[in-house]
């Protein structure tokens, strides 16, 4: 094993609902048992994580993401643009730490930090678009637009809840969304309630894709078409109660494919979620990227 002994944690001073600064010197007390070097920079506000990033994967063994799943996409973002490798870890504490919950990362901070010291590393398949890098997500339709527009003092008051919230408002607007996918060869053109590429085992707390390959260079897709609107409003509700498992091969109204490259045409230039926030395009093309390694239970 390569011999880590410099270490970079990157907070969200949000993070731990708005006291992560109470817990920073416990964090660094115990890393400072097994590395010579723990130091900690937090961001000048919630988008400024990858630029630290950027500038100081070169100088540290191991970066450290502490907030929820914006924190982790811009600390890997930072990374992998940096053309540096150092190993990337996570402290969970975020609304829902999607990643790191597929990781197996504990949201209880020394069960965490115990992580850290182990250093159990795996390989991990990003999705990457030509400009970002996307670590556990890319999604449209319905209720989707619950991950970005919960707002942050919500978030901070109410956790997870903020985006039940946030989406009770929209849940009988079921869209139908016309958009062109291709992948494997095939084309596909028609209207979407529903489209998503996940590498992981859960979306905003629904544990959806518990048999995912971390590192075999695919990704899931998972796309509902368009329906009679009772029997597509069931067909999202078994999709998050019951996962992508759920769904035969051959189902009509369901695609379920293991994919490592995919193009999107989005005719009608709807809002996608990226990581949990908001990004407009209309077309798209995005691949599978394996090389960046991760720290994980």
């Amino acid at each position: 094993m390569k011999n880590y002994s410099t270490v970079l944690i990157l907070y969200n001073p949000y993070a731990m609902r708005g006291r992560i600064d109470e817990f920073l010197p416990s964090i660094k007390k115990r890393l400072l048992l097994r590395f010579s070097t723990v130091d900690m920079i937090a961001s000048p506000n919630e988008e400024g994580v990858e630029d630290i990033a950027n500038k100081n994967a070169g100088k540290y063994d191991i970066i450290i993401a502490c907030g929820g799943d914006g924190t982790v996409h811009q600390t890997i973002n930072g990374v992998m643009k940096s053309g540096y490798k150092p190993l990337v870890g996570i402290l969970p504490y975020g609304t829902c730490n999607d990643v790191a919950f597929t990781l197996g990362i504990p949201h209880d901070l020394n069960k965490a930090l115990d992580c850290i010291l182990r250093l159990n590393v795996t390989k991990y398949d990003l999705m990457y678009d030509g400009t970002d890098y996307i670590t556990y997500a890319l999604a449209t339709g319905y209720l989707t637009d619950a991950s970005y527009s919960a707002r942050k003092n919500v978030k901070k008051k109410f956790g997870r809840f903020a985006y039940v919230l946030a989406g009770i408002k929209s849940f009988f607007k079921i869209p139908a969304l016309p958009m062109t996918i291709e992948f494997d060869g095939e084309r596909i053109n028609g209207k979407f309630t529903y489209f998503m590429l996940m590498n992981g085992y859960r979306v905003g707390g629904f544990k959806i894709n518990m048999d995912e390959k971390l590192n075999n260079g695919t990704i899931k897709l998972v796309a509902i078409k368009k329906s009679n609107g009772l029997a597509t409003l069931f067909r999202f509700i078994k999709l998050f109660l019951r996962g992508v498992k759920a769904f035969k091969p051959d189902n009509k109204f369901v695609i379920v494919k293991d994919i490592d490259k995919v193009k999107i045409e989005n005719h009608s230039n709807t809002p996608f979620t990226l990581d949990g926030e908001k990004i407009n395009f209309l077309k798209k093309s995005i691949k599978v990227n394996t090389s960046i390694e991760l720290i994980i239970k």
